[in-house]
């Protein structure tokens, strides 16, 4: 046990020394101090309007993540989804707040298998919708962008829909299963993982079969994204960057991949230096891209405080 935890700290601290040392690479290449006097500057309602949307967001994911749970409250998936917020924030990854999530709601209802199950459905989808986003930016922008832009959005997006569809072929589901048993007998320990990766077999063709639920989270995370296209094309505007809402469609999938690599903590550091990249594409200075980078910051750690909030009540209560 100690072993393991000692990992885990060894494997954090290293994740907030990669978001510290891009942070001071940053703060030599850019005019950081201007930077921030701009955010500290924004007006009252237009921080109000960010965190409006924000909030929109959020109700979206939860209802997005609540078409394949139709039978759970409204309530027990916020309270689930908003733990997880909190823990995006507090532990390096979003790895974790997806394993808060279903920690979460597994205790509640007593249902881990369905949580983790629904949970990687509900991340599927969210992706396709995603890749959807980014490959309509990208055939509609009038930028020269080097090619491997476009084929990272392609293959994200048929790699999404190819392991979605796959389940429904029976050798294909048979030979994960199989695949899962073999695991299982060579690495008993892991028994529970086991049993997880079954369910998620499972219950992914279940949900084949019910294809107007995967068309509506499909449907609800391109929602989302519109959403999150509002915040961009907002925050641009509000700060006069000049970049166009289909420039801004291409780059919210890229950003979304980057930052989501578990390499630092909440995606700070290697999000601000993947969108300073991205954005000398079409002509956006560094100090501009970074603006709009500390912008999203806030929207994470707003949601990181309204998880936040909801666990010191649950505490309370309880």
């Amino acid at each position: 046990m100690g072993k393991k935890l000692n990992k885990k700290i060894i494997y954090n601290a290293i994740k907030i020394a990669v978001s510290v040392v891009l942070v001071v690479i940053l703060y030599f290449s850019i005019d950081l101090n201007y930077v921030v006097g701009e955010i500290i500057r924004m007006a009252a309602w237009f921080l109000l309007a960010v965190l409006g949307l924000a909030i929109i967001g959020m109700i979206l994911e939860v209802v997005k993540w609540r078409v394949l749970l139709s039978g759970y409250s409204y309530r027990l998936l916020a309270k689930a989804f908003l733990y997880s917020q909190f823990f995006i924030l507090a532990l390096p990854g979003a790895l974790f707040g997806e394993a808060a999530k279903i920690a979460v709601f597994g205790k509640d209802t007593d249902s881990y298998d369905r949580s983790v199950s629904t949970v990687a459905i509900d991340k599927m989808t969210g992706l396709i919708g995603l890749m959807i986003f980014g490959v309509a930016g990208l055939l509609l922008t009038r930028e020269e962008l080097p090619p491997a832009f476009m084929g990272i959005v392609i293959f994200f997006l048929v790699f999404a829909i190819l392991v979605i569809s796959s389940m429904r072929i029976p050798v294909i589901r048979g030979g994960f299963l199989k695949l899962i048993e073999f695991l299982r007998a060579k690495m008993k320990r892991f028994d529970k993982f086991y049993d997880n990766a079954a369910g998620v077999v499972t219950t992914w063709n279940e949900y084949l079969y019910k294809p107007s639920l995967l068309v509506k989270s499909v449907a609800f995370g391109l929602l989302f994204n519109a959403v999150l296209l509002g915040q961009y094309v907002l925050v641009c505007w509000y700060y006069g960057i000049p970049a166009a809402w289909v420039d801004l469609a291409w780059m919210i999938p890229l950003v979304g991949v980057v930052q989501a690599l578990p390499i630092s903590l909440a995606g700070i550091g290697i999000r601000d230096v993947s969108m300073v990249a991205m954005f000398a594409y079409i002509g956006v200075t560094a100090e501009q891209a970074m603006i709009l980078a500390l912008c999203l910051l806030i929207v994470i750690i707003f949601r990181a405080v309204c998880g936040a909030a909801v666990i010191l009540w649950d505490v309370a209560r309880k």
